[in-house]
């Protein structure tokens, strides 16, 4: 099993609570249960991971929060211009901030090349629509739709793609952000603060730089009984059944069975882990760490 089905899901969870006839849970209980349970695999288990590419850093901006955000777009028509166009994007729903950005033409000058932000989105629980005034170009935005975490980032400079360095959120305080007197140029590091999910990064950019972000994020939930799970994939789609069905059985007082499926989902989180390996690593580029690997 590859990628399940909603309906392979829900099948697995009323065999698992014996309620093959829904006598017990009408079928949208089961849905939500099997959604809750794809959001609780993807936070343990950080399997819902995505490599973003376009991403941009903008110039002088040292914080980028990640939820609902707009991060960069895709020009998929340059239309014909003379002169760069006025580009919107769609506001956010209230309490968010919208993305702003400027058309750059091609060498020719006759078509739309790149859109550089000159601000993130956030707070976006959609994609935004993307116009551009005169018309005529066309445009799609790279989204963090639910990520709530960064595994690494690659920055892009000339023909070099190099890895910005990690530190923990404190450790990064205490050596990058010792300044007040915030100097542009090339950024060199990175962290986030989980709980804010906000992204620091030092020094602030000094023009726009495109970047590559390995991310972690929630999956999309699951509508109609024929949805494929493209997101939570094997080993991991295989606790997925545990965890909604111990959410189910709490629901009826049945908290001898609920504990005993939710143990069983409980032994899969670590044994899948393990089998991930490391995500985040040194600087591959120090020397020390190069001569540590060539020490073996």
């Amino acid at each position: 099993m590859l990628f399940a089905t909603l309906q392979t899901y829900v099948t697995q969870v009323q065999r698992l609570v014996h309620d093959a006839s829904s006598a017990q849970f009408s079928a949208n209980e089961i849905i939500d249960y099997v959604n809750t349970a794809r959001d609780d695999v993807a936070l343990d288990m950080h399997c819902v991971r995505q490599f973003v590419t376009g991403v941009q850093g903008i110039q002088g901006q040292e914080v980028y929060s990640l939820p609902g955000a707009v991060v960069g777009a895709n020009v998929t028509n340059g239309g014909s211009y003379t002169a760069p166009p006025v580009v919107v994007f769609d506001p956010p729903p209230q309490g968010g901030v919208q993305a702003q950005g400027t058309a750059v033409l091609n060498q020719a000058g006759n078509a739309i090349a790149t859109i550089n932000l000159t601000q993130w989105g956030s707070g976006y629980t959609t994609a935004p629509n993307i116009s551009f005034t005169p018309s005529g170009a066309s445009a799609t935005p790279i989204f963090f739709a639910n990520v709530f975490q960064v595994n690494f980032i690659y920055n892009i400079w000339n023909l070099q793609r190099y890895m910005l360095n990690y530190r923990t959120f404190s450790m990064f305080c205490a050596y990058y952000r010792a300044w007040t007197t915030i100097f542009e140029s090339r950024p060199g590091a990175w962290t986030i603060h989980p709980e804010m999910l906000q992204v620091y990064l030092r020094p602030p950019p000094d023009q726009t730089y495109f970047m590559e972000w390995d991310v972690l994020s929630l999956p999309l939930p699951l509508v109609n009984l024929t949805d494929v799970d493209r997101e939570v994939r094997p080993p991991h789609n295989k606790a997925i059944q545990f965890r909604a069905a111990s959410l189910a059985l709490m629901k009826n007082n049945n908290f001898d069975q609920s504990e005993y499926f939710e143990k069983k989902y409980e032994e899969r989180v670590p044994r899948y882990i393990m089998g991930n390996g490391g995500i985040r690593i040194p600087n591959p580029y120090n020397r020390n760490l190069q001569r540590m690997v060539a020490r073996g």
